[in-house]
């Protein structure tokens, strides 16, 4: 008899089914990074407009009114506006927090449900609620 060199139809389809496994947990789990990486860019141009807030309010001394988003782009921020519509279409709050030794302002916006803001109150500061993100 002659020994046959090579593999059976039945190794070759449990290899491939394997492999098919494997391909699918790399989907899940490379869809998951990607989901974790477009929110991790959001939160950085949220922070972004914070701080061109800031900057939009100091020079126009503003000390209680709100921004646009759309009034701060280009000049104090820059992102895709298409991708990130939902951030182009908010309002910065300013919430004055006068105190003895001068004025203190907080600036926050609200999107999907969270409120940022820039720990700009101590009050705020120290708030641990699970709603609101304090930037630094």
């Amino acid at each position: 008899m002659k020994k046959s060199k090579g593999f059976t139809l039945i190794e070759l389809l449990a290899v491939i089914v394997i492999l098919g496994i494997l391909l699918s947990l790399s989907i899940v789990s490379v869809n998951g990074i990607r989901k974790n990486q477009e929110e991790e860019n959001k939160e950085n141009i949220i922070i972004s407009i914070l701080t061109g807030a800031k900057r939009y309010a100091t020079d126009n001394n503003m000390s209680t009114e709100s921004i646009e988003v759309s009034d701060l782009v280009d000049e104090y921020v820059s992102f895709d506006q298409d991708k990130y519509q939902v951030l182009y279409n908010k309002t910065v709050s300013i919430e004055s927090c006068g105190d003895e030794n001068g004025l203190k302002r907080k600036f926050s916006i609200t999107v999907d449900g969270k409120t940022y803001n820039d720990c700009g109150c101590q009050e705020q500061a120290s708030n641990t609620s699970s709603d609101k993100i304090c930037t630094k």
